[in-house]
């Protein structure tokens, strides 16, 4: 049974409110939403988030990216070639949406799409970028899931829109998953994984696992259907 997103986080990653130490930058004044709703540094979000990402075999060990926006014209990014199971909090990104950054690493490849998406919808708050497997493969093979017939997707997952092949970290990804963006807040780049965005970090992430999730049952239940497995 999968523990749900949340839950794991905050009793098994996240330290107690009381216990955390939040680093507040001189340059920085820390009122982004989940300082202030949860007491937390958004930098731990993201170092958290991605954990759960590669615990889940949603991400390689280099692979993946996510970002929360911040309270000005920033957000926080994960950094490019860096362990993703291994972030600590100064190792993500400070980026500027015109596109100038502050990090000891080099924001993330995907940063052209994060900032694409940030610029054009203000009630985006996170962006979560993963390599779903059974997921990239069910879209690969031109499969459409049939979200209504899964309980989860009434909570989750609204709709799914589907982007081609496009190198990754190139302007054409960015403008397509942007474009997309405006019709469904998941998206399947076909060959490469899913993007799910939110105004909170914790339903992107959500979102991505319930994709996996679904996609899988998916695939199971047509390997069944035409087998002569019976249950």
């Amino acid at each position: 049974m999968i523990i749900p997103t949340i839950t794991y986080l905050f009793n098994t990653l996240l330290k107690p409110m009381s216990q955390i130490s939040i680093q507040v930058k001189t340059f920085i004044n820390f009122t982004d939403s989940y300082t202030e709703v949860f007491g937390l540094d958004p930098r731990e979000v993201l170092c958290s988030v991605m954990r759960v990402l590669h615990d889940r075999g949603l991400l390689n060990v280099l692979g993946g990216n996510a970002s929360i926006r911040g309270s000005g014209d920033y957000i926080w990014i994960t950094p490019s070639k860096e362990p993703k199971h291994m972030l600590r909090p100064d190792d993500i990104v400070l980026m500027y949406l015109d596109g100038s950054w502050v990090g000891k690493s080099r924001p993330s490849i995907e940063s052209k799409m994060h900032l694409s998406i940030y610029r054009s919808y203000d009630w985006v708050r996170a962006v979560v970028h993963a390599h779903n497997p059974i997921t990239t493969l069910v879209y690969d093979l031109g499969i459409d899931i049939d979200l209504s017939t899964y309980v989860e997707s009434k909570v989750s997952i609204p709709c799914v829109e589907v982007v081609g092949r496009y190198p990754p970290g190139s302007e054409e990804l960015a403008n397509a998953v942007r474009d997309a963006v405006s019709k469904c807040p998941v998206v399947v780049l076909q060959g490469h994984g899913v993007v799910s965005v939110s105004n909170d970090i914790f339903k992107a992430l959500n979102a991505i696992e319930a994709l996996e999730d679904i996609s899988e049952v998916f695939l199971l239940r047509k390997l069944i259907s035409s087998s002569s497995l019976k249950i």
